[in-house]
């Protein structure tokens, strides 16, 4: 197989995980005409180097967080299904909005998520984009990344939307991400929108799959927040849930992998 035939056949089989969910050996076999042997060495250096990666409804592939900006809206509706019910828990338990989001680039993606039942709540933002130095999933996300990988999406020391925001510069980012890593879970008030807070926890995941964050909102009248000191009752008793719920989904991820 030469370079260029090997190329068309990669570029091939992208293009049938835009437009089919889960794309499994068998169906990409099929699709290049080739033994499945080979349809599954194609696969296997897509999913190394993150362009797809392995579906957790069962055997097959999906595209992976290198395909970011032509990932459908199916991309990631196995990581739903997968924590559905502990997100219903987690909210039930909490009593707040609670959501999952993934890092594209300098802005956070909500990808799913439920609402709070009180009369003031935050409505789930499925779908939202929001700079991700701001917002609470985002900054958990980014505080996964080496100091090299932060640098490479922020090259400049200026942070766009930075008005209200307590990491107007690169250089505040990082001293507010290493605050994140210590303290286990990212936190945020009225950063994003006047009148709501938030904190979110990193699912840890494997490689090949989008990393993925957990993240409690309501309103600042409510959670009543504190900026310098995140030991307040409210914060607490949420940082506990917000834990104990990423442990399960974490477990339930594991579980879901063996296959």
């Amino acid at each position: 197989m030469n370079t260029l035939q090997t190329v068309d056949r990669a570029l091939r089989l992208l293009a049938l995980a835009q437009q089919e969910p889960v794309v499994t050996l068998a169906r990409a076999a099929d699709e290049l005409g080739v033994g499945t042997s080979v349809a599954h060495r194609l696969l296997a250096t897509l999913e190394a180097h993150g362009f797809m990666r392995r579906s957790l409804d069962g055997p097959g592939y999906r595209l992976g967080p290198a395909m970011t900006g032509a990932r459908p809206a199916h991309a990631d509706t196995d990581f739903t299904h997968l924590v559905q019910d502990d997100l219903l828990e987690l909210q039930a338990a909490t009593g707040e909005t609670v959501e999952f989001a993934v890092l594209e680039g300098q802005a956070v993606r909500y990808i799913y998520g439920i609402a709070s039942q009180h009369h003031m709540r935050i409505e789930a933002r499925a779908g939202t984009i929001l700079p991700a130095h701001t917002a609470a999933c985002g900054r958990a996300l980014l505080a996964t990344l080496t100091t090299d990988q932060l640098r490479r999406i922020y090259p400049n020391e200026p942070l766009p939307h930075a008005a209200k925001t307590t990491t107007p510069t690169r250089t505040a980012l990082e001293a507010e991400l290493e605050n994140v890593r210590q303290r286990g879970y990212a936190r945020n008030i009225e950063e994003t929108q006047p009148g709501i807070a938030a904190l979110a926890q990193t699912l840890p995941t494997p490689q090949g799959y989008p990393p993925i964050a957990i993240t409690i909102s309501g309103p600042q009248a409510r959670l009543c927040f504190t900026r310098d000191d995140p030991g307040t009752p409210s914060e607490a008793a949420l940082t506990q849930a917000l834990r104990q719920a990423t442990q399960k989904m974490q477990a339930k991820l594991t579980s879901k992998l063996q296959y």
